[in-house]
């Protein structure tokens, strides 16, 4: 599949990358021509991600029995620190924290918070969470109902004046489930509004389908939930949050600016090539928070172990009731919906193959990146953050993941992401479509020490050609990426896709089974497997 993002709202806040498969990852406000590709490969890359869950999962057998806490013992944590020792040698930039039952198993640093003034992340370091933000929206409406203030099921109509016919049967709950079919955006994260404006634009936007109908990921949405919070509460955003949740929480570094952040431990942002972006408290802002285009969407910061306690938190009634939890997590479906994963209040939640359940979100600006997985009735949260926005790394937690539940498993490192690697990269896969692929093997067999081939360059590659319908050299490109990279699901989904676009079923079948056995949980291999064998 296209090499990298969970859904796919690719602004500065990022969100569930749930869409096609990727080309890989790239975060960036770069330049246009840039930014274009980088787009791409996000939005094909996160999908996989999480499309990739639990069509697969239901496939095969559970390694652990349902609900049971894994035991992390010093096996399990000497794989996990090989692994992060590897990606921190080509170039993993910010945190990974691993909690267990209360516990934390995990907690490692890598990189510069501020390469300019070599200064290194560490426990402290202060990420923009981007859309991780919409979880603390969500869990602030549904305090709000427990304290008798709303309900989910009350329209907008109740808080928001001028509401047209179109849109007045949207309620709270299709706002949080992404279903209102409000369009994404109205405007980039740092372009200034006011609340009226805001309203105004929102308002006279034409719906993207109707109320109820389907998803669609919607950064509006969000941010007139946090517009409801703070009519129904009396407070500000941010102060709302603060109370009711991040100091029940005992979380004392998560906010827009009540934390009072030290400057210096709040993380630079640099793009995938370590080209400078700044530090999220440096963009406009409206006073203490971002204007609305990105106030209870996106752009909350915090740290990872802020982010452990918070999901302990949740554990408890500390902070939202059994109930509240309940429909945190598993909220009234659609008529009909099966989807798996599916869109609950604030996190993506997907059953896995032991028969549990994952809520996981991320959010990126493609500067920063950070991505939350809590095994539910496993007591496991996986959170990485980064400040340098390479997407090679977007998978981090599905990594760790595997390497906790699945004893054999041994992670790949990727390449670094050099300018070296990438001009190579960019050299092989030119002598694949003008030479052949049995040319650029031998090149890559008779390669200069020091310099490698990067997946997500080659795969990049192929989805271009693939795009403009070269099949038979796209074809050539993914095949050179399946023989770098043996033991690359991604690799083999993407030749899969290429083979069934230039009509060979049976050969795409073949590519997309082997993606699976590679990867177990790619549901996207399992849907084109499922609707190859269905269709005559």
């Amino acid at each position: 599949m296209p090499p990298v993002p969970h859904v796919c709202h690719m602004s500065a806040r990022g969100g569930v990358l749930r869409l096609n498969k990727s080309r890989g990852h790239l975060p960036g406000h770069c330049p246009a021509e840039i930014v274009h590709k980088m787009l791409t490969v996000l939005a094909k890359a996160i999908s996989k991600l999480i499309i990739t869950g639990l069509i697969a999962a239901a496939l095969l057998p559970a390694v652990f029995a349902q609900g049971k806490t894994p035991e992390i013992g010093p096996a399990t944590l000497a794989r996990i620190n090989t692994y992060l020792d590897g990606i921190g040698r080509s170039g993993f930039t910010g945190n990974v924290i691993v909690e267990r039952d209360g516990k934390i198993v995990v907690a490692r640093s890598a990189g510069m918070r501020d390469a300019e003034r070599n200064i290194r992340n560490d426990t402290r370091t202060v990420f923009d969470i981007g859309s991780l933000t919409k979880q603390f929206t969500a869990a602030a409406i549904l305090k709000l109902e427990m304290q008798g203030k709303l309900s989910t099921a009350d329209k907008i109509g109740k808080f928001f004046t001028n509401v047209p016919a179109e849109k007045a049967s949207i309620t709270i709950h299709d706002l949080l489930r992404h279903i209102s079919g409000l369009r994404g955006d109205i405007g980039g994260d740092y372009e200034k509004i006011t609340r009226e404006e805001f309203l105004t634009k929102v308002m006279a936007s034409p719906l993207e389908s109707k109320v109820g109908e389907r998803f669609r990921y919607s950064n509006i949405g969000y941010s007139l939930l946090a517009m409801i919070a703070e009519k129904a509460s009396g407070q500000d955003y941010e102060t709302f949050l603060a109370v009711n949740l991040f100091k029940p929480a005992g979380m004392h570094s998560t906010g827009y600016s009540l934390p009072k952040f030290d400057a210096s431990v709040v993380a630079v942002g640099y793009r995938w090539n370590g080209n400078f972006w700044g530090k999220p408290t440096e963009k406009p802002w409206d006073g203490g928070a971002p204007f609305w285009h990105l106030r209870g969407n996106g752009g909350i910061l915090s740290t990872a172990e802020d982010l452990a306690k918070w999901s302990i938190a949740l554990r408890s009634d500390k902070v939202l009731s059994k109930a509240a939890k309940k429909k945190l997590h598993h909220p009234r479906l659609r008529a009909g919906e099966t989807d798996n994963p599916y869109y609950a209040y604030g996190w993506d939640v997907l059953k896995t193959r032991r028969n549990t359940f994952v809520a996981r979100h991320n959010g990126t600006n493609n500067i920063f990146y950070a991505d939350m997985h809590r095994y539910l009735d496993e007591r496991l949260t996986i959170i990485h953050m980064v400040n340098k926005g390479i997407p090679s790394f977007v998978d981090v937690n599905g990594q760790i993941a595997r390497i906790i539940f699945e004893p054999d498993y041994v992670p790949a490192i990727p390449a670094a992401e050099s300018k070296e690697n990438e001009a190579y990269t960019g050299e092989l896969v030119k002598i694949a479509v003008e030479k052949g692929l049995d040319a650029a093997v031998a090149a890559h067999r008779a390669r200069k020490n020091g310099v490698d081939a990067v997946e997500r360059f080659v795969n990049g590659a192929g989805y271009d050609l693939l795009e403009a319908k070269k099949h038979a050299q796209a074809i050539e490109v993914f095949k050179l990426n399946t023989m770098l990279f043996p033991r690359s699901s991604n690799a083999f989904d993407s030749l899969g896709e290429a083979f069934m676009e230039a009509g060979d079923r049976k050969v795409a079948l073949e590519n997309f089974r082997k993606s699976l056995e590679l990867d177990p949980e790619n549901g996207n291999a399992a849907q084109m497997i499922k609707k190859l064998q269905d269709k005559p």
